[in-house]
């Protein structure tokens, strides 16, 4: 499930930012980007992650800013002074003359920015990177359980329209058996045909039709399915690929009563049975 979760605390003359965000994703992935000193809190921040989060992709954003008020400037000028002396003082030394313009400026500049700290050391931080965690994440959580209250509601309902749906294709299917019988005699008749009700081919062509036409079983396992998921979506642990598994089942089930159904009616139930079902498994790829 996507969720936001951000913490921010003052340090010295700067404010420490903890950002976390969260999309959907198959199974869990965690990166972080932030000031090079901090990487070896990467893992230990996926440790706490992964403790509690067990799907999706997870993005941690530390950040280092001023405080508000404070002007931000590309360069410290004192410092880039006193670079530009040095630099001058040494071509001095060894006889030698540079021209001075834009490029030169500017590849000194990043001469020194490639020196610089861009963050505080991790032992400085790491306390406070603790605590904006918790807090982000916290955040976070509480996030994602508001949006999966919201889904748990729409995905009972429409496993409550499927159970209406296979409630009314085992009762269509019930007579499935006598029409096609009735049927069959009618073509037999038709066709001009002797027609003997006791004859052993007509009662095999019966026999293998209603053996083939059986749904019972399905109906079964789909009934049983559907409580497996109302029985699911109030477990506190991570459902998200349970609820995967058994809707795949579903879906199965579902295939096959169309294969096997010849009335119109019990084929478009399963038909739109399948559709509300496929619509589920859309929604479970947001549940954890």
């Amino acid at each position: 499930m996507t969720g936001f979760g951000r913490a921010q605390r003052a340090f010295q003359n700067n404010i420490i930012i903890i950002e976390l965000a969260s999309v959907n994703k198959r199974n869990l992935e965690v990166l972080m980007s932030g000031p090079k000193e901090w990487q070896s809190f990467e893992i230990h921040a996926s440790q706490v992650i992964k403790s509690k989060i067990f799907r999706g992709r997870i993005r941690i954003s530390a950040l280092v800013e001023c405080q508000t008020g404070e002007r931000l400037s590309l360069f410290d000028k004192d410092q880039f002074d006193a670079d530009f002396k040095d630099f001058t003082n040494l071509l001095q030394r060894y006889g030698s003359t540079i021209k001075t313009n834009g490029e030169t400026l500017l590849e000194l500049l990043k001469l020194r920015n490639s020196r610089e700290t861009k963050g505080f050391p991790i032992v400085e931080v790491d306390e406070t990177l603790n605590h904006l965690l918790s807090e982000a994440l916290e955040k976070l959580i509480e996030m994602k359980d508001h949006e999966g209250k919201s889904l748990q509601k729409d995905m009972i309902a429409r496993v409550s329209l499927i159970s209406e749906l296979v409630d009314k294709i085992e009762s269509d299917s019930l007579n499935m058996v006598q029409e096609w019988k009735d049927k069959l005699y009618e073509r037999l008749r038709q066709a001009g045909l002797q027609i003997d009700l006791n004859d052993e081919r007509v009662l095999k062509e019966i026999a293998i039709f209603a053996d083939k036409s059986d749904i019972s079983e399905e109906i079964t396992r789909l009934n049983s399915h559907i409580q497996q998921l109302l029985i699911t979506f109030d477990q506190t642990e991570s459902i998200g690929r349970k609820i995967e598994f058994i809707l795949q089942e579903i879906g199965r089930e579902l295939n096959t009563i169309c294969s096997k159904s010849t009335k119109y009616d019990c084929l478009q139930l399963a038909i739109d049975a399948r559709t509300e079902m496929e619509k589920l498994r859309e929604q479970a790829l947001n549940v954890e």
